[in-house]
């Protein structure tokens, strides 16, 4: 009888605290209104560039995305030529350089924080991972122009132009400055955010999978390789995703150091540059002449760009839901 009548009174009590009809109106209203503004600022900011974009749309048409030449005609009597091919391939290039870098170092070293480091040392170590996240981009550019592209002009650059082939592939560096090496940069600015995801992804994998693996006379290796890794995968792919957002839309430390070349170019020893870079570069130039259109139209691809790697990787997490719904 007593522990009924404490049950009753600690539901009567739990229902008193309950918030209110007009508490719980005012929150919803307020979370409605939050997102509203969130969704106006987000279609005005959207539409924004897409307004001040329309004219050069119409006045370069595919020029825009195949071109080469970037000429502002203003004060000059020609018409003007602004040609993004040069940046498109340069973002795409720098971007992929640097996921390709960053998932191999990335997860090796979400593996060994999880299932190598001690486990006294294994938050120091991801807290000092994590911190690199925090290192302003502008640091990292000057790190690359200053350290990392003299050794490029002198060693690397050489060396990988000097194997068989390796010219004619990768082309030659004159001034250390390349596509590669922004890749690089690129890759070290966004292994802190994909080693926190994966870490965390690694990390949940039920323990008893990795024992069952590791009683089964299974190495290390091949517990990491094919039992681990399997299962994170999904998790993976979405750190890929996210780090690959940050990847193409990087300006500072790309503008610093991949060249400024405007021309294109498919080997990554040789200078280029990228959509961001490019506007970061040419704003200050362009204020009064129509070639802020055209900076804007540059925004627009980048946007489209971003959106179209952004469904790729969310097609690639779904089917990989599906075949692990499947197994």
């Amino acid at each position: 009888m007593v522990v009924a009548a404490n049950s009753s009174q600690t539901a009567a009590g739990a229902e008193g605290r309950r918030p209110s009809a007009s508490a719980r109106g005012a929150y919803e209203w307020t979370l409605l209104v939050v997102a509203s503004l969130f969704g106006i600022v987000s279609v005005w900011f959207v539409g924004t560039i897409i307004w001040q974009s329309v004219s050069t749309f119409q006045s370069q048409g595919l020029y825009l995305l195949t071109g080469v030449n970037w000429v502002p005609g203003a004060g000059t009597g020609q018409p003007s030529q602004y040609g993004g091919r040069a940046m498109i391939i340069g973002t795409i290039e720098t971007s992929l350089i640097a996921m390709v870098i960053a998932v191999v170092i990335g997860t090796g070293t979400a593996l060994a924080i999880n299932f190598f480091v001690p486990q006294k040392m294994k938050t120091f170590v991801a807290t000092v991972v994590e911190l690199l996240a925090a290192v302003p981009s502008v640091v990292y550019g000057v790190w690359g122009m200053l350290v990392l592209a003299p050794w490029f002009l002198n060693t690397i650059g050489p060396f990988l132009s000097s194997l068989p082939g390796g010219t004619a592939v990768l082309g030659t560096t004159v001034a250390g400055k390349s596509l590669l090496l922004a890749g690089i940069v690129l890759a070290i600015m966004v292994l802190p955010t994909y080693v926190a995801i994966s870490r965390e992804v690694i990390g949940a994998v039920p323990h008893e999978l990795v024992e069952a693996s590791l009683s089964l006379g299974a190495t290390r290796w091949q517990t990491l390789w094919r039992t681990v890794i399997p299962t994170a995968r999904i998790g993976l792919f979405g750190a890929t995703s996210l780090s690959l957002g940050r990847a193409i839309g990087e300006t500072v430390a790309v503008s610093l150091v991949c060249g400024g070349s405007v021309g294109t170019t498919f080997k990554p020893l040789e200078p280029g540059v990228t959509i961001a870079g490019w506007i970061a570069t040419q704003w200050g130039e362009a204020v009064g002449s129509d070639q802020i259109g055209a900076l804007f139209a540059l925004g627009a691809i980048l946007m489209v760009v971003s959106l179209a790697m952004s469904m790729f990787s969310r097609r690639l997490v779904a089917q990989q839901r599906r075949a692990a719904a499947v197994v």
